[in-house]
């Protein structure tokens, strides 16, 4: 989880990170299985995928027109 943040702090401050991180947990438990899926929060997209019952693994983040690869399990 904290290579999530570190990869976002610099293009978002700490209460977007956090309410995009439990909006990616929620929707990728929900929509996705192995197969990594595209969501949208706002003006923020992401792709995640479900690893294993309780984790998610996060591939990119895009802030604007900034994609960030963050390939992070949280």
């Amino acid at each position: 989880m904290n290579k999530f943040f570190d990869y976002l702090m610099e293009d978002l401050p700490d209460c977007v990170i956090r309410e995009l991180l439990h909006y990616i947990r929620r929707f990728a438990s929900a929509v996705a299985g192995d197969v990594p899926v595209e969501g949208k929060m706002g003006n923020y997209r992401f792709c995640a995928s479900r690893c294993g019952e309780e984790q998610v693994r996060v591939h990119w983040v895009q802030v604007g027109r900034q994609q960030i690869c963050v390939d992070a399990v949280v």
